[in-house]
């Protein structure tokens, strides 16, 4: 096993599309899948702010995150841990290129007026109590590492 760079931890987390968000609920842990994007140094996830997930997050906003991938062969994995903070962004200019970011990573083309209906779609949401919220992560720690599949590979 060994430690990635920076750079690629970056990488990773700029193509998976899905990590694990882990919370601590009362002392009880707690972790949920979600669609991610890494812009600006942090990672963002979108969430309705109910359940039980927002009720940790209420609580306690320290959280771990961690996104994985194998190489193309299936012989490496490659993974990323990262701590932070996590709080709601509500000012559409920050979340402009957040939605931009993964409509590109999910393969849409933000031109022909998609990015400015999902631009108004969260703009409506954040006038909603009950509306899909964007979350930043704030990185206070990030790690990386990578293994060959079976020892010795």
């Amino acid at each position: 096993m060994r430690n990635l760079n920076r750079d690629q931890m970056i990488s990773l987390l700029q193509t998976v599309r899905e990590g694990f968000l882990a919370m601590c609920d009362e002392g009880r842990p707690y972790c949920l899948p979600f669609g991610f994007v890494f812009v600006d140094g942090s990672v963002y996830i979108s969430l309705f702010p109910k359940g039980r997930k927002w009720d940790c997050l209420k609580k306690n906003p320290r959280v771990c995150f961690s996104a994985f991938a194998w190489n193309a062969g299936g012989n490496r994995w490659s993974s990323v841990v990262v701590e932070g903070e996590i709080a709601e962004v509500t000012d559409l200019e920050l979340i402009r290129p957040v939605v931009q970011a993964n409509m590109l990573k999910m393969g849409f083309n933000p031109a022909g007026g998609y990015l400015e209906r999902r631009m108004r779609f969260y703009e409506q949401a954040l006038a909603k109590p009950d509306g899909l919220r964007i979350m930043q992560i704030r990185i206070a720690h990030m790690g990386g590492k990578t293994m060959a599949a079976v020892a010795g590979t």
